[in-house]
C-alpha cells in the first residue's frame, strides 16, 4: 500500500471545502453590507435633506380671512410647517413642529397653547415650553400686518 500525502487546499480553492467556502462567502458579504449600507444611507439622507430654512428668503401672504378668531392653520415655508394662529386678534406664527420629535403641533383654543400629541409637551403662544419633554421653544416668525392680509417672513 503506497501512502498518497493528503491534498491541501488553498486560500480560494473551494473545490475541496464546499460548505466552507459557502460560509466564507456568506460572512464576507455580510461584513460587506454592513460597511455599505450605513454609508449609502448616509449619502441618501444628505441628498433628500430640506433646505435650511433660515438661510432662506421668501414670506407667505395670508389673507385675515382666511383666518378667524380663535382658529389656527398650517401652512407651509419653504417646505416647513408654520401654525398661525388668530387668539383674540392677536396673530403669531410659530414653527408647528415639536422640539422633542418632528410632530405636528395641535393648537388647543380652550387652553389656549400648542399640545403635542404624542408626547404631552405644551406650548405658549410666544413658543415657550409649558410641560412636557420638549427641550426648547419653538422658533417664531415676524409678522406684517397689510390693512387685510398678514406676511409671514423668517
Amino acid at each position: 500500500m503506497r501512502f498518497q500525502p493528503a491534498v491541501i487546499s488553498k486560500p480560494g480553492n473551494c473545490v475541496a471545502e464546499n460548505k466552507i467556502c459557502l460560509w466564507n462567502v456568506i460572512f464576507h458579504g455580510i461584513i460587506v453590507l454592513m460597511v455599505a449600507v450605513p454609508i449609502l444611507y448616509a449619502i441618501f439622507l444628505y441628498m433628500n435633506a430640506p433646505p435650511n430654512i433660515g438661510r432662506s428668503e421668501g414670506y407667505i401672504q395670508l389673507h385675515l380671512s382666511s383666518l378667524p378668531e380663535g382658529k389656527s392653520r398650517v401652512v407651509y415655508y419653504h417646505e416647513q410647517p408654520i401654525i398661525v394662529i388668530n387668539n383674540h386678534g392677536t396673530i403669531k406664527a410659530l414653527l408647528a413642529l415639536c422640539t422633542k420629535k418632528d410632530i405636528i403641533l395641535q393648537w388647543d383654543n380652550d387652553r389656549e397653547e400648542l399640545v403635542c400629541s404624542d408626547y404631552g409637551s405644551r406650548f405658549d403662544l410666544n413658543g415657550n415650553v409649558k410641560t412636557g419633554l420638549a427641550p426648547r421653544p419653538l422658533k417664531s416668525f415676524e409678522l406684517i400686518e397689510t390693512g387685510d392680509s398678514i406676511i409671514i417672513r423668517s
